[in-house]
């Protein structure tokens, strides 16, 4: 589907109530999508009037069209607090809640619409809510407020650094809102294994076997019972295992938790990858929903149990003690620095970059700790278009990310920054490097446990520093003049 019938989406529902919030918003189309993934007669639009009465003055359309919704949900046979918070989220447009009920006639040409025009056009690779939510972001009120979506690119990439296995893998989706990590994994999965299919490395038989895993393989959680229902309805659209969608505190979480049921048997299976963007508010406990993260996906004597995260580089100093206990338990292996502006459609301007963590052994003071300056994607904030890709050239500066990461980047094309006198202060030239941190001092050093770009950047500094005063054997000489020039031209910069 285009961004422009999104856009449409958007545009029509406003119109049918001018004051609607974004929850209400949402959840009226998620409404719609139960309706119409679990009722056949719904699509049908010859039986939408026997199904809505919308001349009804007893019992208002939009309630009807709840209690139907409500019906398809009590027959899912979802976990327990799941169904109640999807419950409790489709009453928020019930009664005199939102005004979508004001023209009748309106609203039952809106929902033919969205059946014949909107429904059907949604594909399989779409992220309709996501790219919904998002648009509706871009127009909301400063006071209506609502989650920080993590921008598709950078959930993209994300999941990429996960290095997901449709043969193997379950991925955990734990701080899910509206599901864009299980979806991107789902996808991903389904995508190499219908390439593997194609291309004759997998057979009949073993793609019968990896399909039916595949509906098992996604894991979401979120203790907002709103997202949990958009959750639910991309679940629903994607058709997956909606048994595996929790509305649990994410810190209560246990590996127990986590079960499928086979020939009437409920069976615990473990998630060996997690993505998560968790809240950052501290009284969210962010660094410790990381940690639980990587508790959930450790398993001894397994190997390849990652954990990707997105977050603020100070949260690891600002409480050491807990990233000490990460590092006890994992390994991090990558520091991506993004950019500035990644969170303005959501109306925040919090930095953040992406930790990739190895759970398959704790941290030791010789891992070395990759860092990656991906600051410029190519996507620029537009005020009406929100962020975009303008010149088309995200793909491949995420390919060369991902190259280098991997390793296989040809290091002669590589932009290294090697400092010298003349170019000792310009702190923003380096692009990647490596460096080591002591676990030991991390609860204890405040400067150990900082691992800020900048900070990172001025130990580095430091460091070279002293190996140029070693290699002029503590006595540099400016013969040419060219270091003073360098000074005299930092100082005369505005």
């Amino acid at each position: 589907m285009e961004l422009k019938d999104i856009k449409n989406v958007n545009q029509r529902i406003y119109e049918l109530d001018p004051s609607i919030n974004r929850n209400s918003k949402v959840i009226f189309i998620a409404s719609l999508i139960f309706c119409l993934t679990r009722n056949k007669d719904f699509l049908n639009l010859n039986k939408l009037t026997s199904l809505i009465n919308f001349v009804d003055e007893k019992t208002k359309p939009i309630d009807q069209l709840v209690d139907l919704a409500s019906n398809e949900i009590n027959n899912l046979g979802l976990e327990k607090e799941t169904k109640e918070s999807v419950l409790a989220s489709l009453n928020l447009i019930r009664g005199v809640s939102t005004g979508l009920n004001n023209d009748r006639e309106k609203l039952q040409r809106f929902i033919e619409y969205f059946i014949s025009d909107v429904y059907y056009s949604i594909k399989s690779d779409d992220l309709f809510l996501e790219t919904l939510y998002m648009e509706i972001d871009k127009k909301a009120e400063a006071t209506d407020k609502g989650i920080v979506l993590t921008p598709i690119f950078a959930a993209e990439l994300m999941v990429d650094l996960a290095e997901i296995d449709y043969k193997k893998d379950i991925v955990a989706d734990l701080c899910s809102g509206t599901g864009l990590f299980s979806l991107l994994s789902y996808s991903k999965m389904l995508s190499n294994m219908n390439k593997d299919f194609e291309n004759k490395k997998i057979g009949h038989g073993e793609y019968k076997t990896y399909e039916e895993r595949l509906y098992n393989s996604i894991i979401a959680n979120d203790s907002d019972p709103k997202m949990i229902t958009l959750c639910l309805a991309n679940f629903l659209l994607k058709s997956l295992n909606h048994n595996l969608i929790y509305n649990q505190d994410v810190l209560k979480l246990q590996k127990s938790t986590f079960k499928i049921e086979i020939n009437n048997e409920k069976i615990t299976i473990q998630p060996n990858k997690a993505i998560l963007n968790p809240p950052y508010e501290d009284t969210h406990k962010p660094l410790d929903i990381l940690y639980k993260n990587i508790e959930l996906v450790t398993k001894r004597g397994s190997i390849g149990n990652k954990i990707v995260v997105i977050i603020p580089s100070q949260k690891f100093g600002n409480n050491k003690k807990v990233f000490s206990k990460i590092l006890n338990i994992s390994t991090l292996e990558t520091v991506i620095k993004m950019q500035e502006d990644l969170f303005t459609d959501s109306g925040k301007s919090q930095p953040a970059s992406i930790f990739v963590f190895n759970a398959d052994k704790p941290h030791s003071n010789e891992d070395v700790i990759r860092y990656y300056n991906f600051t410029d994607t190519g996507f620029v904030y537009l005020k009406d278009s929100g962020l975009v890709d303008k010149n088309g050239i995200y793909k491949d500066k995420k390919n060369e990310l991902l190259m280098k990461i991997s390793g296989k980047w040809n290091r002669g094309k590589s932009n290294n920054f090697i400092r010298t006198w003349n170019n000792f202060y310009e702190v923003n030239k380096d692009l990647e490097f490596g460096t080591k941190i002591n676990p030991k001092l991390v609860d204890v050093k405040k400067e150990e446990a900082d691992i800020t770009w900048e900070n990172i950047t001025i130990k580095k500094m430091l460091s070279e520093k002293e190996d140029l005063i070693k290699s002029v054997n503590n006595n540099f000489k400016d013969t040419d003049g060219s270091f003073e020039k360098y000074i005299i031209d930092i100082l005369s910069e505005d």
